[in-house]
């Protein structure tokens, strides 16, 4: 059974920065093989309580990343293999899913990942270039409307 959030109503707003949190300040320059951590933050714009889940990485987060205005192309298909009715129901099933409140006017760090060689390979091992990252959330725990976060920019120096 799909769990029910506040995410269509439209009281949630995505945000992302590179860095931050658990990774120290905020900063918009990597050198090449250096991780890039994305620390994604949500805030609750209604003004009543609302739900918002945490399930997995691969079920919840589309990034979108360009190269010198390129959209490049994710390393494997592991996106599509979640949005498969069965990945979804074993998602759903999963006791790893954890439901949060998020108070009215709150803003609170839900999540990060990293773009890296390491885990979830989104991309190729990102060479020297200018790169703007975008990512789709979703609120809900394995399907469902994704919401889109702010864009930010940074580079990658030899």
């Amino acid at each position: 059974m799909a769990v029910k959030t506040a995410a269509t109503d439209g009281v949630f707003k995505v945000t992302i920065a590179t860095g931050g949190g658990l990774y120290g300040p905020v900063k918009s320059r990597f050198k090449v093989g250096e991780d890039v951590p994305v620390v994604i933050s949500m805030t609750n714009t209604g003004d009543k309580p609302a739900k918002y889940c945490l399930s997995t990485s691969v079920f919840q987060n589309r990034p979108q990343m360009r190269k010198d205005g390129q959209l490049l192309p994710y390393l494997s298909s592991l996106s599509q293999q979640a949005d498969k009715e069965d990945a979804i129901e074993q998602c759903e099933r999963s006791q790893s899913r954890q439901l949060y409140d998020l108070q009215p006017n709150e803003t609170k760090v839900v999540d990060w990942f990293k773009i890296s060689a390491m885990g979830i390979a989104w991309y190729e091992l990102l060479s020297a270039g200018h790169y703007e990252l975008v990512l789709m959330r979703r609120v809900e725990c394995c399907q469902g409307a994704l919401l889109e976060s702010n864009k930010v920019a940074f580079e990658v120096v030899p």
